[in-house]
């Protein structure tokens, strides 16, 4: 384990997967093809060449609409598996390594890869009615997201922020066509989020991008 993996672990449980055909394991993550082709041309090439030493080559899958990896080199999907990260379809079961877990130092890689991924950032409108006219008509007010169908992932997501003081809260949202409950980590304000930023360091310019507007102006 070291420092790239886990952040590569970290992106596989955002918005990877394994699925086995006849050729054996072939090992995926992709993500939006409108704003984070840069993340995958950049930062998941890195990620593979310093953990594995090959060059991956993301492109289009355009069956899903998306933009990322495909990597079935035996060497490579022994490892994910090794870790514990479940071949076929993961949403719901899908857990922070122990390896990970047991290694403080591993903490803010592996969250930097889920975040990347599969968090965001966003911003409010203050609607306490002290609240000035600006703060009530300009998006402000930060907020920082990881959401997952994984309940075992959430809880150990939250305990690793919370080691490192950053208080998200949990909330479980119920769908109401009856598939899994999905579990929202949520951290508000602007200290907060400023922390988080400086902590996890974020390498996906789709959250940073945001975060650098609202830092230099104000607002978003």
């Amino acid at each position: 384990m070291n420092k790239y993996f886990a952040e590569l672990l970290g992106a596989f449980a955002g918005d990877g997967w394994m699925s086995k055909g006849n050729s054996g394991i072939s090992l995926f993550i992709s993500g939006n093809p409108t704003d984070e082709k840069e993340y995958y041309n950049k930062r998941i090439k890195f990620l593979f060449k310093k953990t594995f030493h090959i060059d991956v080559f993301p492109r289009d899958f355009s069956y899903w609409g998306t933009y990322g990896i495909c990597v079935g080199k035996k060497e490579v999907t022994k490892q994910f598996i090794l870790s514990k990260m479940p071949v076929g379809k993961k949403c719901n079961i899908v857990k922070v390594p122990k390896s990970i877990i047991s290694n403080p130092k591993m903490h803010t890689s592996f969250i930097r890869g889920l975040f990347d991924t599969d968090g965001c950032i966003y911003f409010k409108k203050s609607y306490n009615k002290n609240a000035s006219r600006w703060q009530k008509q300009t998006r402000h007010r930060p907020t920082v997201i990881f959401s997952t169908v994984s309940i075992n992932l959430a809880k150990k997501v939250r305990q690793m922020l919370l080691l490192q003081n950053l208080n998200f809260g949990i909330r479980t949202n119920k769908p109401s066509n009856g598939n899994y409950n999905s579990y929202e980590l949520r951290l508000e304000g602007k200290e907060n989020t400023k922390r988080f930023f400086a902590l996890v360091k974020p390498e996906n310019k789709r959250h940073l991008n945001k975060f650098k507007q609202w830092l230099t102006q104000g607002f978003y």
